[in-house]
């Protein structure tokens, strides 16, 4: 390792190599004809998302996508923090509610589209709920995990000094919960987008989604691979923003790790 660089500078060279790899083999197969020839190449997949980045079209698409998008998953976060508080805080809860929660997280939610498209018809608001319910379930089942994690002092303390309800929950329940919901949260956003994305794609509500599959309608091939990359990309960036958010907010919780 050269010793002028850092090691963050490593990491990023390291990363920026094998997104090259991969567009270097991607291209290869496709300039060997070892794809379908509806696959486009690099060239042409560039090209088209530098003329999407001036299409209204794109970016009015891409707007709907990302409203539905984030309206489910905000509604699916509220939803799955108090109620997974109120599940993991109270044993009673926890043990009569553990079937339900385990046939709900493993049940395909796509599966219930077409009742939901009948009740709301192919709209957004059909979108958030659908986005809703799939985002549910990562931020429901962290949270009860967090709020079952409790340190036998620390619960022996509060017993012990009969602290209030509503300051148990400011000061031991809702800190110890906060790293699980902080990965049940960052799990959740991604399912949003590709979420959203799906339910456009199969229900044709206004979206990427819809226009994903216009361009394959249209055999404009290079346009689609496009869309998706940008669906990608900011799948990605809520990633990365979500990560740097809990490590400043959690800050004790890396010292801890350290």
């Amino acid at each position: 390792m050269n010793p002028t660089l850092s090691r963050p500078a490593w990491l990023l060279l390291a990363r920026l190599g094998a997104v090259a790899l991969i567009l270097a083999l991607w291209q290869a197969v496709v300039s060997a004809g070892l794809l379908p020839s509806m696959v486009p190449g690099i060239a042409d997949v560039a090209s088209a998302i530098v003329a999407s980045l001036g299409n209204p079209l794109f970016w009015g698409a891409l707007g709907r996508t990302l409203l539905a998008a984030l309206a489910g998953w905000m509604i699916a976060t509220v939803v799955g923090v108090v109620l997974g508080l109120l599940i993991g805080s109270v044993r009673f809860l926890d043990r009569s509610t553990s079937i339900l929660i385990d046939f709900g997280r493993s049940f395909p939610v796509l599966a219930l589209m077409p009742v939901v498209i009948m009740l709301l018809g192919s709209t957004t608001t059909m979108e958030i709920v659908v986005v809703s319910l799939s985002a549910l379930w990562p931020v429901l089942v962290q949270t009860i995990y967090g709020a079952r994690r409790q340190e036998a002092a620390v619960a022996d303390t509060v017993a012990v000094f009969r602290i209030p309800a509503g300051l148990r929950f400011r000061r031991v329940l809702l800190p110890g919960a906060m790293p699980f919901i902080a990965t049940g949260v960052r799990i959740s956003s991604a399912i949003s987008i590709l979420v959203a994305v799906g339910v456009e794609v199969i229900s044709q509500a206004p979206g990427i989604g819809r226009q994903i599959t216009l361009m394959q309608q249209n055999q404009q091939w290079d346009v689609a691979f496009a869309y998706l990359f940008f669906t990608g990309l900011v799948g990605w960036g809520i990633a990365v923003g979500l990560q740097k958010i809990e490590d400043k907010l959690l800050t004790w919780k890396r010292q801890m790790n350290d």
